[in-house]
């Protein structure tokens, strides 16, 4: 398996899609974790080999008795940092090294929608996007409203996240994300996560250490 870099890019790019918290809903609800989680620590691997071959990035963040994301830090294998988040009373607030902080607003709407709207300096709109939601909080899909008008859906068995398909606005599939446990702790939790790439054939492995209260 080859790694290309400008795949792996997006790859990146997915998982902080993926992991972004800026939502009514609680952050372990929406990944189905279980238990009273106060933080956890996200590790990013591509997987090549049969060992992690290439750190993409780490994520720490801590949670708010609720379960929602009260805090976070996303850096890149050099330790620079990609992203922070801070979650205020009414938005979340989204700090980059070398762009305005984003400020992002969540309406809850009908049929278990939620609308996620971010905007550098409070006024000029840089994403959008339609969470649709489960009765017990799990992602069903994720839709792009503002740049690539995407369509993420999710696929589950049995409340287990297995894949998400992400399609254009006319509906082609242009790639698919396929998900495999390969170790739970003892609350049940799955603190290593397979992530295959079935266009570029690549595979990311995510570790987890959390820690309860």
């Amino acid at each position: 398996m080859k790694i290309n870099h400008l795949h792996i890019t997006g790859v990146i790019t997915v998982i902080l899609l993926i992991m972004q918290s800026c939502a009514s809903v609680p952050y372990v609800s929406k990944h189905n974790l279980q238990g009273p989680i106060k933080s956890m620590e996200v590790r990013s691997f591509v997987f090549q080999n049969d060992k992690d071959s290439l750190l993409l990035q780490k994520q720490d963040l801590v949670f708010t008795k609720a379960g929602r994301v009260q805090h976070s830090v996303t850096t890149s294998a050099n330790n620079d940092t990609l992203q922070t988040t801070e979650k205020k009373l009414f938005f979340e607030k989204q700090i980059f090294p070398d762009l305005p902080n984003y400020y992002c607003k969540t309406r809850w709407k009908t049929n278990q929608r939620e609308r996620i709207s971010c905007y550098s300096q409070k006024k000029h709109k840089q994403n959008e996007k339609i969470m649709y939601y489960g009765n017990d909080g799990r992602i069903l899909k994720r839709k792009d409203q503002f740049t690539t008008f995407n369509t993420y859906d999710y696929f589950y068995d049995e409340a287990v996240l297995k894949s998400i398909a992400i399609k254009t606005k006319s509906g082609t599939t242009i790639d698919t994300i396929q998900f495999k446990c390969l170790n739970r702790d003892t609350n049940k939790n799955c603190v290593t996560l397979e992530q295959h790439y079935t266009v570029s054939d690549s595979l990311i492995r995510l570790y987890r250490t959390i820690t309860y209260n």
